[in-house]
């Protein structure tokens, strides 16, 4: 009997706050580390970040013994290696629930491009069931997500039989000097307006940046192998997996 997947859109109005890399390191750690079978919709034409990821990805195991021995040991675990498809934003979640056809998954995410403005993103995002926001403590990024997440929430409460469950933000790029006081007082304008802040932060590290690589050993943004278990110390991916895993009932 097929599963009922969580279709979870990703998106987020303004750039530099880490969307895609959040996606795919999360979606791997799901994936290949946790037990859960994942799927994503790359619907960013212009950049293909996340395509482009994974054509990356495959030249590199291929031309790598070490990571081919690791994609190996992946797939005699049962682990399978998770879709990405492209999609136009208004097909997205047509394309979402086709893939669901295809086999047991537990999410489908969809990465969504970054503005309100483009066709079919609205649309798309009213016909998931969860919306993750990555946001970051800078005024143009606030301003951007405050809009986006009030609008969004606004429309939720007024239309109740859309499948859009909740909008959830978090933090991402979270410096180790951060003012305290500017993350506490946006955290009480968000909680003032109603919007849903996760505990989990991710903190801002070049490691989220590292793919695979021929000069180095060290990887933590891959869409074919989990980030390494030595690096998720401190990086904040396996609490916000956690936390996601029990606000999604999984």
């Amino acid at each position: 009997m097929k599963k009922n997947p969580l279709f979870v859109a990703v998106s987020n109005q303004k750039g530099g706050v880490g969307k895609s890399t959040m996606l795919v390191t999360l979606a791997s750690l799901l994936n290949y580390s946790m037990g859960k079978n994942v799927a994503i919709v790359d619907c960013d034409a212009t950049q293909r970040s996340l395509f482009n990821l994974r054509e990356r990805d495959m030249e590199m195991v291929e031309i790598n013994k070490k990571y081919m021995m690791l994609l190996e040991e992946q797939r005699l675990r049962g682990c399978r290696i998770y879709p990405i498809r492209q999609a136009k934003p208004e097909n997205a979640r047509q394309v979402a629930g086709e893939l669901a056809t295809k086999a047991d998954f537990d999410i489908v995410f969809i990465d969504l491009p970054g503005s309100m403005d483009i066709s079919g993103v609205l649309q798309t995002i009213f016909n998931v069931d969860y919306v993750l926001t990555p946001i970051a403590a800078d005024n143009f990024v606030m301003d951007s997500s405050f809009v986006f997440a009030k609008s969004v929430m606004k429309f939720l409460e007024n239309r109740k039989n859309i499948p859009l469950k909740d909008v959830f933000l978090f933090w991402t790029k979270v410096k180790k000097r951060s003012n305290t006081e500017v993350l506490d007082n946006y955290m009480a304008l968000m909680k003032k307006q109603g919007l849903k802040i996760l505990d989990s932060t991710i903190p801002d590290l070049c490691r989220y940046d590292k793919e695979l690589s021929s000069r180095t050993r060290t990887y933590f943004r891959c869409s074919l192998l989990p980030p390494p278990a030595g690096q998720l110390k401190g990086s904040g991916l396996q609490e916000l997996a956690n936390e996601l895993i029990v606000k999604f009932n999984l």
